[in-house]
């Protein structure tokens, strides 16, 4: 072959190589993902009813009293060194609804408050659930959550009726 064909076809060789390569470098390219959203109820709480303790005696003696009320038993029980009694009547746990999604996990924190000053470390119990575990929404999308709670009273403790409140606050994932 001789040398002045040789040239040319590098040549030619060149210009297609580096068109090829001026071409690929430019352009618009497009490209498509799926997309999804799944929208949840929202998850609600309601009180369904109240906490009431029933009707005690304050101890006579120099003793002191917890009274307890237990949210799975809704017993009423008194321990300590005081002679306080529970008066026959009824007593009720509070319950409370939570509803949203089957599998939501979730977590409670309650406050127990008295308007009267004179009842002494009060405090709400934990939820005990109706049915299911505690913490996750059950498959039927709802959940019976029950609450119990203790005070301490002594002899110095007023003679009247008292009122407050059961706060519950869920946060849930």
């Amino acid at each position: 072959m001789k040398l002045q064909n040789v040239v040319p076809a590098a040549v030619s060789a060149t210009v297609l190589a580096l068109s090829a390569t001026a071409a690929s470098a430019g352009g618009t390219l497009t490209a498509v993902a799926t997309a999804s959203v799944t929208v949840l109820a929202p998850v609600t709480l309601q009180a369904t009813q109240g906490l009431d303790f029933g009707a005690v005696t304050k101890p006579g003696n120099a003793g002191a009293n917890t009274i307890t009320l237990d949210a799975a038993s809704n017993l009423v029980t008194l321990t300590g060194t005081g002679d306080a009694t529970k008066v026959a009547g009824a007593v009720s746990v509070a319950k409370f609804s939570i509803v949203g999604p089957a599998g939501v996990t979730y977590t409670t924190t309650q406050n127990l408050t008295f308007a009267q000053p004179g009842l002494t470390k009060v405090s709400a119990s934990a939820p005990v659930p109706a049915s299911g575990a505690l913490g996750v929404i059950p498959a039927s999308g709802m959940q019976e959550l029950r609450f119990g709670g203790a005070f301490d009273l002594s002899a110095a403790t007023p003679v009247q009726a008292y009122s407050g409140s059961l706060t519950v606050t869920v946060s849930y994932n």
